[in-house]
């Protein structure tokens, strides 16, 4: 393998992967903006990367950020009954990110050198089941729970 590995990708796919296996029939998807695809689905959308400190020459300690969504079409519930399971998925997401904060999500081998990256306090912020809607997603029978996700990683580059 080359030397560079593409952390961003690697960090959205660990994150589907603990979204894809606590809620199986749900698709994870990776888009810009809202699409009609399912009636329930999480979209992941990259927010940030940021050095926080370069600790030796060939490593650093990076922050990345983003957004994430869930999108479910209201069925002929009650209000109440479609908030409360939308509250529920969002409760179980948060709790799953903690139960993962620290957790080794990639190994790769650099030259002969076995590297393996962490979630580093990896947490779900700004939880909310009422956010600002793009046009893409100003539909009345639209349900959106979003919540920024924020995770420090160690990588080594040597």
């Amino acid at each position: 393998m080359s030397g560079f590995v593409n952390t961003f990708q690697l960090i959205e796919d660990k994150l589907a992967d603990i979204i894809r296996t606590e809620f199986g029939g749900y698709s994870v998807y990776f888009d810009d903006e809202y699409l009609n695809r399912k009636t329930k689905y999480f979209n992941i959308k990259k927010g940030s990367d940021s050095i926080i400190t370069n600790l030796i020459p060939s490593s650093q300690l990076r922050n990345y950020t983003s957004e994430v969504k869930f999108y479910s079409k209201k069925f002929n519930f009650n209000d109440q009954q479609n908030l409360q399971n939308v509250y529920f998925v969002g409760d179980r997401i948060a709790q799953l990110i903690k139960n993962n904060q620290n957790a080794d999500f990639h190994t790769y081998t650099v030259n002969s050198s076995t590297r393996t990256l962490n979630f580093i306090n990896a947490v779900f912020t700004n939880y909310n089941p009422d956010p600002d809607r793009d046009d893409s997603e100003d539909l009345e029978d639209l349900e959106i729970l979003s919540f920024d996700f924020s995770v420090d990683v160690f990588e080594s580059m040597a």
